[in-house]
């Protein structure tokens, strides 16, 4: 099953049912008809172009394996090139200064600035650890003895492109991979570990088809990790007994399930015992973000809130003690949305986290204030243009400065 091929018109039967079992949007059936008809002969939609996240859900249930999502992307990628983004997104385009990573790190502890920055480095490695951009703006999660000898290289500049291949801006991702094929090639590097889910998929399904040859090998930091619970050189002794829900990562589905079971693998073996959400795996809805991925949403605030709420209100239906992530951006969506939302009273943990403190270590837990800090800047920064009527077009510089 090849997730990322262009949608098969020929095989579509116009059933419906991969937006009748949209996660999201859930169609009824005489609606989810009338949706996917209008998508492929590319009139406007009412719900699906406005509402869809990304999230690749649809792929799974289409039940001719038709790739509804890459037709989604296709319609959105029309939409940008005509109209371009509502000026209110420039804040969320990684490629724009200021933005929502940036205005974090600007106000970053100065022992994380000096962390971040010693990852910029341009010394040769065959080995690194690719932190993704959404770690970047939470470094003090790397200080653990779980990633003792690994070597950390990365920077906003080099993102993988994540957002704008979920927001069909394809052009732009083309820019992104031709930046970062250069970099890995002046690194080196032969071996990667990666902690993002999202950059995984990146790099291993997406980034090659935009025109970028990655010549290393790519290793998730969690099949790292169950490597080595397996072998014994990873020992839980102070066990955490609690009960937790998993925020899944959009991108984890792409892995299949022995892929999915690794973080409540890493979970239950530090003792904690995990209860699903009623959408989990493959139909997980996203942590909140993607609500604003749509050229007609423009990451306008209240769409991502209400996505966010969407995905902590499920969480808390759970009644588990805490809300567990794999995925450094959920975390930050997440504590940001429970200012937002304060009704639930659930912490929410990066599974590093957890592991530290089954090792005995005792994690900084500064997630909470991360989130005011990327709150306060989302109200200072895109508040003040949500209703401007000024567009705005992603600028990608193949060949930023280190």
């Amino acid at each position: 099953m090849d997730l990322f091929k262009d949608f098969s018109a020929d095989a579509c039967e116009e059933c419906g049912q991969c937006l009748q079992q949209c996660p999201v949007m859930r169609l009824p059936k005489e609606a989810a008809v009338d949706e996917i008809k209008r998508l492929k002969n590319g009139s406007p939609t009412k719900y699906v172009l406005q509402k869809c996240t990304s999230c690749f859900a649809c792929n799974f249930t289409c039940p001719n394996n038709c790739n509804p999502a890459q037709l989604i992307l296709e319609r959105w990628n029309e939409i940008y090139r005509d109209k371009g983004l509502p000026a209110r997104a420039r804040y969320f385009d990684t490629n724009h200064t200021p933005n929502f990573r940036t205005y974090v790190l600007d106000r970053l502890p100065a022992d994380e600035k000096a962390l971040v920055q010693s990852w910029q480095s341009l010394e040769p490695c065959e080995e690194i650890f690719y932190p993704g951009c959404n770690m970047i703006t939470v470094p003090y999660l790397t200080r653990t003895s779980l990633l003792d000898g690994m070597n950390i290289r990365g920077s906003l500049d080099m993102c993988c492109g994540e957002t704008y291949y979920r927001m069909g801006l394809f052009d732009e991702l083309r820019r992104v991979a031709k930046r970062l094929e250069t970099y890995f090639s002046t690194l080196g590097v032969k071996r990667m570990i990666i902690p993002c889910t999202a950059g995984r998929n990146m790099f291993t399904n997406v980034l090659p088809r935009f025109g970028a040859h990655f010549d290393f090998e790519i290793t998730h930091l969690l099949e790292l990790l169950w490597r080595k619970v397996e072998s014994g050189e990873l020992k839980f002794t102070h066990p955490v007994k609690m009960t937790v829900t998993i925020q899944e990562s959009c991108y984890a589905k792409m892995f299949g399930p022995e892929y999915m079971d690794l973080p409540r693998k890493l979970l239950e073996a530090a003792g904690a015992a995990v209860i699903e959400e009623e959408l989990h795996g493959e139909s997980a809805l996203c942590c909140g973000i993607a609500g604003g991925f749509s050229p007609h949403s423009g990451y306008h605030p209240l769409d991502i809130t209400l996505s966010t709420i969407r995905s902590l209100r499920q969480a808390q239906k759970t009644r588990a003690e805490a809300v567990v992530t794999y995925c450094a951006g959920c975390l930050q969506m997440l504590s940001v949305g429970k200012i937002a939302y304060p009704l639930t009273r659930q912490p929410v943990y990066h599974l590093l986290e957890i592991l530290q403190m089954a090792i005995g270590e005792t994690p900084a837990r500064l997630n909470r204030k991360r989130g005011w800090v990327m709150f306060s800047g989302v109200v200072r920064n895109q508040f003040p243009i949500v209703l401007s009527p000024k567009r705005h077009r992603v600028s990608v510089d193949e060949n930023p400065e280190a």
